[in-house]
Order: C-alpha cells, then structure tokens, then sequence
C-alpha cells in the first residue's frame, strides 16, 4: 500500500463526519421545503422547482432520440470538468480528447489537487452551475424557461453520474474505494442541498453556497464540542 493511499484511508473518518453532516442538512431542507415557517401547501413550495423538473424530463426525451450524441456530450462534459477544475487548481492543460467511448485529459502538476482534478467529473455538476450562475439576471417572466433549461443540465448531469460512477472508472481506482465514494457522495449531497437552496425567494447560488459552507461549519462546530 503506498504512502498516499495510507493517507487516503486516515482521511476516511474525517469524510465520514462531513458525509452525515451533508445528510443532516439535508433533512433540513426538506422539512423547510415541506413544512416552512410561516405553513404554505406541500404544493406551493413544490411549484417552485416544477419548471426544472420538467427540463429534467425533457433531458430523459432527449437522450432518447439523440442517444450517439448525448452519449458522446457526456463523455465532454467528463473531461472537461477534469481540464476546468484543473484550471481552477492552477495546473496547465495540455490536451482534451472525447470520443463517444471515452475520453482524456492530459494535465500538469500534481500533490494535494490531484484528487480534486481526477474526481471533479463524479461531484461537480458544471453546466447547472453555470446556469445558476446568471439566473437571478432573468427576468421573473421568462424564468419558467431558463429553469426548464437549469433542469435539462440536472438531468444531464444526473445521467453523466448514473453511468460514469462506479469501480470501471480509472479516476475511481486510483484511490480506495472508501475515500473514493465517500468524498463522491459528500460532495453529491453538497451540490444537490446547494442547488435545492438557490431556489428559495431569499436566495440564489451565491447565497445558497454560502448557506450550505455555514451549515457545515455549524455542524463540525458541534462535533467538536462533543468531545472538547
């Protein structure tokens, strides 16, 4: 077992706390989607993430009909979030290949980014974010539209991580599996209770990220006043 797999593996507990702090945010959220202060209908809070959903439908359609070329965008978008976070680590990007039956990214550097570049496609949902992004820009008439549109790159996304994640992946193997789909599924539930948030009147990503960072400080907080 090499050093940094040793490594990997003494990160699992730490994981593991932040994994049931992600679930415990996220049973708030839906009691505050469903049981709000002040009481509206289960229906009226629904409504608010009904245009995306349908966008998610249309997602599911779409796939269907156009199969060869979804198949071979999500194969992009794969890579691309590799070359993206790559960029966002400061490493250079040397080359981006996608072809329907796979892809690659050949990037420098390495060190502690290397399991944020080689895990990124599995826990960043990038075209949601990005249109996240401009939505509190739309105008509350068309936003019906634009959220029919966020739901296409949900379902997108959805589909990218039901049929890339799982032990056929090289980016997963590199790591033990416990490390590996822990921080997967941390950074899941982060980014579904991140983007549940933006929706709410009073917030968008900005503030929902911001929501969702605090709640998991208030969270560790809390743990570590169970011992000290």
């Amino acid at each position: 077992m090499t050093t940094l797999n040793i490594r990997k593996y003494l990160l699992v507990p730490i994981l593991a706390v932040l994994a049931l702090l992600m679930i415990r945010e996220s049973v708030g959220i839906v009691k505050a989607i469903f049981s709000p202060t002040p009481p509206l209908t289960v229906t009226g809070n629904l409504e608010m993430y009904l245009w995306t959903a349908v966008g998610v439908g249309i997602y599911a359609v779409l796939r269907i009909l156009m199969h060869k070329n979804m198949r071979w965008l999500e194969v992009f978008s794969h890579e691309l979030t590799h070359a993206v976070v790559s960029l966002m680590m400061l490493r250079k990007v040397h080359s981006l290949k996608a072809q329907d039956n796979g892809g690659e990214v050949s990037t420098s550097g390495k060190g502690i980014t290397r399991v944020f570049v080689t895990l990124a496609p599995y826990c960043l949902p990038i075209f949601t974010y990005f249109f996240l992004f401009f939505r509190p820009l739309i105008k509350f008439d068309g936003l019906w539209i634009y959220d029919m549109v966020v739901g296409i790159t949900v379902g997108f996304h959805a589909m990218c991580f039901k049929t890339q994640t799982g032990n056929h992946q090289p980016d997963i193997n590199q790591f033990p599996k416990a490390f590996a789909y822990l921080y997967i599924f941390s950074f899941l539930l982060f980014n579904i209770n991140t983007i549940l948030v933006s929706y709410w009147s009073s917030k968008n990503i900005f503030t929902a990220l911001v929501y969702t960072l605090s709640s998991i400080w208030e969270g560790l907080t809390a743990f570590f006043h169970l011992f000290f």
